[in-house]
């Protein structure tokens, strides 16, 4: 048997930094963190080599007195708690005093630092956990520090770091997500010499946004405000139409701090559930407000994950905000037709862009729009701002100026900035007929009175919350059937704008919504199994089997205990047909990790299905009364703008864009 022996100090300080610095998307992640913590309203990250060489972050913020600089090396040397109780009271991002000295551990370490109070700074070298240098320094208010070097003394980390590129890569996606939760913040980003992303710091997230994603995201995303108890959530969420391959573009924070929740994730994407296109998710940014004792963000070496004291609670306020949001507004994306795009560059070579000679490189107008123009770079790097330039904006001479020199100066973000609604103006236009619209009958006709679709919610006080205060209008008036193209598309004027519909698509949402109003509105029938099947359950298994034993009786489901075991003796009679054991076995297996409020949700895709089948299809004749009674049907309904597979029913084509490509307007 070895000998036990104590590690010396060195050692355990290496062992002891690898936890907290990963990479160098670690120290800018815990320095920036600090400088916005220190109440900085600007802070300008620069990366040299994918900051393997070189990294420097500099802020405005409140600077750290000079008796206590050695201190802010020490490990578990923090400002922000003095106790574990403090923990339940912290709205700061860092709390647990370890970055400054893990860092400081494994790299070359140079700090200047001023409080407002002192006449001079304070400079600090400190490498491989030493202190080199320690003396009075004229610097600005505020901190900057230098990070050359990283685990220059521990080859065996060092040797694991990915190519500078890709190093490069992870910071710009954690500056981006920096900026998008903070917009209060100017971020000004600095790779290689070349200024990447540069903010404003005005306090308006769809202006972040703006600088982040370009000007498509930002004219694509909804605003969202709820308050319920404990929680408030505000923030953006894309339209439908504007949806991602992956979870990517998924941005929550909780009070600032960037995290990742199944929970949150699950809830949002429900309530976009039948109005995205499978395979696709939603872009969000979110940000909740909460007091700390409600989650628990010491779980997680980088903060990353945390734990809520009730996951159901943030579920249903998640899928109420979100779901409420949408009700609100009329989702019917435009036809916007546009020139040819230059072809854009593959996504290892965007993300390069930075590491290019300042000539050769263009910053970016939009990283989600897949086939966006790049725009021709500007003479001076610290005008590299991402402006209004493209298609229906255009900005006079002066207000160009007014935002360059905005952008010049982060160091004093206010309130009353330009919002990117403002930058994004458009030519006026007629009013929306959603504006303007008034109740419509046509006698006539008689459509079937349709019936409010139940959310996947079951308490009545949530759900209120997501319904509308007043009664759901129809959002035509006046209109006209023009007529109908390749027997698919009908086409519908009215004010300034063509309206087509799809006939198959819009059939489809009719057909699919009364399905599920019939289903929900009946009472479950259950089928008793000839047999009782005993249910080989795992531990785990059995203990959801448990906590959800009224809602599976509830779904018409008849189960029946034998000690430690359960048998099945019912399975509930759904689409006209008994559903199989092995559907109840699905149902378990999403108890323990979604969250269902009635078997309806689970047959969601059986449904959407039954109606594609029935629905008349594209070529099929119909008659323009026929038409009218469609259109008038589907425009009743709650969430009319897609079918069931979340393609679009209806797509507005302006009378503006016309006009454009016809050249009567000029832009």
């Amino acid at each position: 048997m070895q000998k036990i022996r104590l590690l010396d100090a060195k050692t355990i300080n290496k062992i002891a930094a690898g936890e907290v610095v990963e990479s160098p998307k670690s120290v800018v992640k815990e320095l920036t963190e600090n400088a916005i913590d220190a109440n900085a309203g600007s802070v300008t990250i620069e990366i040299k080599e994918g900051g393997i060489s070189y990294i420097r972050i500099t802020d405005n913020g409140t600077g750290i007195p000079k008796e206590q600089v050695k201190e802010a090396f020490l490990r578990h040397a923090t400002s922000k708690m003095s106790q574990i109780e403090d923990l339940e009271h912290i709205f700061t991002l860092g709390f647990r005093g370890e970055a400054l000295a893990s860092i400081a551990a494994v790299a070359q370490v140079e700090m200047l630092t001023k409080t407002r109070d002192e006449e001079t700074g304070t400079r600090i070298v400190i490498h491989a956990g030493e202190i080199q240098e320690l003396e009075d320094a004229a610097c600005r208010e505020g901190t900057s520090i230098t990070v050359r070097n990283l685990f220059y003394n521990v080859p065996a980390r060092r040797k694991f770091l990915k190519k500078p590129a890709t190093e490069s890569g992870y910071v710009s996606d954690l500056v981006n997500k920096i900026a998008l939760g903070h917009p209060e913040v100017a971020i000004h980003y600095i790779n290689n010499g070349n200024t990447v992303l540069h903010t404003a710091g005005n306090n308006d997230p769809k202006t972040a946004v703006f600088y982040v994603y370009g000007k498509d995201a930002a004219n694509s995303m909804l605003p969202v405000s709820y308050h319920k108890g404990e929680y408030a959530v505000s923030g953006l969420i894309g339209k439908p139409e504007f949806c991602r391959a992956n979870r990517n573009y998924e941005n929550l924070f909780i009070n600032g701090r960037f995290i990742k929740n199944p929970v949150v994730s699950a809830a949002v994407e429900d309530a976009y559930k039948t109005k995205l296109l499978i395979g696709k998710f939603p872009v969000f940014v979110l940000n909740l407000a909460v007091e700390p004792a409600q989650v628990d963000v010491n779980v997680h070496p980088a903060k990353l994950e945390v734990r809520f004291k009730n996951d159901d609670e943030v579920y249903e306020f998640f899928y109420n905000a979100v779901a409420k949001a949408l009700q609100e507004t009329v989702l019917i994306p435009k036809a916007v037709l546009e020139k040819k795009p230059k072809e854009r560059l593959p996504q290892a070579e965007q993300q390069t862009l930075a590491d290019m000679p300042k000539e050769a490189a263009q910053p970016k107008e939009s990283i989600l729009k897949e086939s966006e123009p790049k725009a021709e770079p500007t003479a001076n790097p610290s005008k590299e701002i991402p402006l209004p330039q493209s298609q229906g904006v255009i900005l006079s001479k002066e207000e160009r100026e007014k935002l360059l020199r905005a952008a010049e100066k982060p160091q004093t973000p206010t309130s009353g900035g330009r919002s990117v609604d403002e930058l994004l103006k458009r030519t006026p236009k007629a009013e929306s007929f959603a504006q303007t619209a008034v109740p419509y009958r046509r006698e006539e006709l008689k459509p079937k009175e349709e019936q409010p679709i139940e959310k996947p919610i079951v308490s009545d006080e949530k759900t209120e919350e997501v319904k509308p205060t007043e009664e759901k209008q129809p959002f035509f008036q006046n209109y006209k059937i023009i007529g109908q193209v390749f027997r698919t598309y009908w086409i519908v004027e009215q004010g300034d704008c063509l309206y087509l519909i799809d006939q198959h698509a819009a059939h489809e949402r009719v057909l699919y919504e009364e399905f599920m109003n019939k289903f929900k509105e009946e009472r479950v029938v259950s089928q008793r199994l000839l047999t009782p099947l005993m249910l080989q359950l795992t531990p785990m298994e059995t203990e959801v089997l448990r906590r959800n034993l009224a809602l599976l009786e509830s779904f018409g489901f008849e189960l029946e205990e034998f000690g430690e075991k359960y048998a099945l003796r019912a399975t509930p009679y759904l689409l006209q047909n008994p559903t199989e054991v092995g559907f109840f076995t699905d149902i378990l297996d999403r108890l323990t990790e979604e969250r269902i409020s009635n078997v309806y949700d689970t047959k969601i895709l059986a449904v959407a299905t039954m109606a594609c089948k029935a629905a008349v299809k594209g070529h099929d004749v119909l008659s323009t009364r026929e038409a009218e009674e469609l259109i008038h049907r589907l425009l009743g309904l709650e969430h009319p703008f897609t079918c069931p597979h979340g393609r679009p029913t209806i797509i507005e084509l302006t009378k503006y864009e016309m006009e454009k490509m016809f050249k009567r307007i000029q832009n």
